[in-house]
């Protein structure tokens, strides 16, 4: 792996620069790097799903109207592993909002627990309840909806991530997506979005491989002039390693540690939100 600006600092780059306005972007730069903005305490908030589920969300709030970002986690995570770069985004000027997808974290019965035939049921779910986060996300004070970012980690926050740049073209300015692939309505929305700056990131050593060509794979398939891939090589671990705050250890991988869960000094997909 290169010595970049890191995909999660990159990331947040992509959400400021391309899509999250240039005015956050410009405050940012001028802040001296060795003073970090004041991280806001989350809200935590209740979102009623249409079958009536209550789906729990964290809301970082900016102290200024500005852009915003809707942030995905992958299956073996919750929205609290998005903590550290949801803070950091919001103490630069960008409302973020990170949700426990149903059967995940506090929203509704763990999808371990869950039969067969109730995995079934909730699948066909999940869409329907992303695109109540994001509801919930540009209604809120101060968001301004039209300049909207979104990001995903493994296939459960890729997928679902491509899919609400897709249902929401005119408002997603921006896009990350780390350590896994999109299905082919996604794979045609990016062919065409050459709008849509993306930022894609993959390892070697990730848990689900083949990663590296899946997400080759959406780079080549994006238009998007401001896309840009990174590739964290096996030969070298991400600068991130083993910073996780959960009791057990995980392999550096694009997904499962580009959500920064630590302060790092050097983290993409911040830096492509915009820190």
């Amino acid at each position: 792996m290169k010595q970049i600006l890191t995909p999660l600092r990159f990331a947040a780059v992509i959400f400021t620069v391309a899509a999250v306005g240039q005015g956050v972007r410009s405050a940012a730069a001028r802040a001296p790097q060795a003073q970090q903005p004041q991280q806001p305490a989350p809200r935590v908030v209740d979102l009623k799903a249409g079958d009536g589920t209550i789906l729990r969300a964290s809301y970082f709030a900016a102290a200024k109207p500005g852009p915003a970002v809707l942030l995905l986690h992958q299956s073996n995570r919750t929205r609290k592993a998005w903590d550290e770069l949801a803070g950091r985004l919001a103490a630069v000027g960008i409302n973020t909002l990170t949700l426990d997808m149903r059967g995940f974290g506090e929203s509704g019965t763990p999808y371990t627990k869950l039969t067969d035939a109730e995995r079934a049921k909730v699948r066909p779910m999940w869409p329907s309840d992303v695109e109540t986060a994001f509801q919930y996300l540009v209604s809120q004070p101060g968001v301004k909806r039209d300049v909207i970012g979104v990001g995903g980690a493994g296939w459960f926050g890729v997928l679902h991530s491509v899919e609400v740049a897709r249902q929401h073209s005119a408002e997603v300015k921006s896009l990350v997506l780390l350590s896994r692939e999109t299905l082919q309505d996604g794979l045609q929305f990016l062919r065409q979005a050459s709008q849509l700056p993306g930022l894609f990131v993959a390892a070697d050593d990730d848990e689900y491989p083949p990663t590296v060509e899946a997400m080759e794979w959406l780079y080549i398939n994006s238009s998007s002039p401001g896309k840009k891939f990174v590739h964290y090589s096996a030969a070298q671990d991400a600068p991130w390693i083993w910073y996780e705050t959960m009791p057990a250890k995980f392999p550096p991988t694009a997904a499962t540690e580009l959500t920064c869960s630590s302060p790092i000094p050097s983290c993409p997909a911040s830096s492509w939100i915009g820190l």
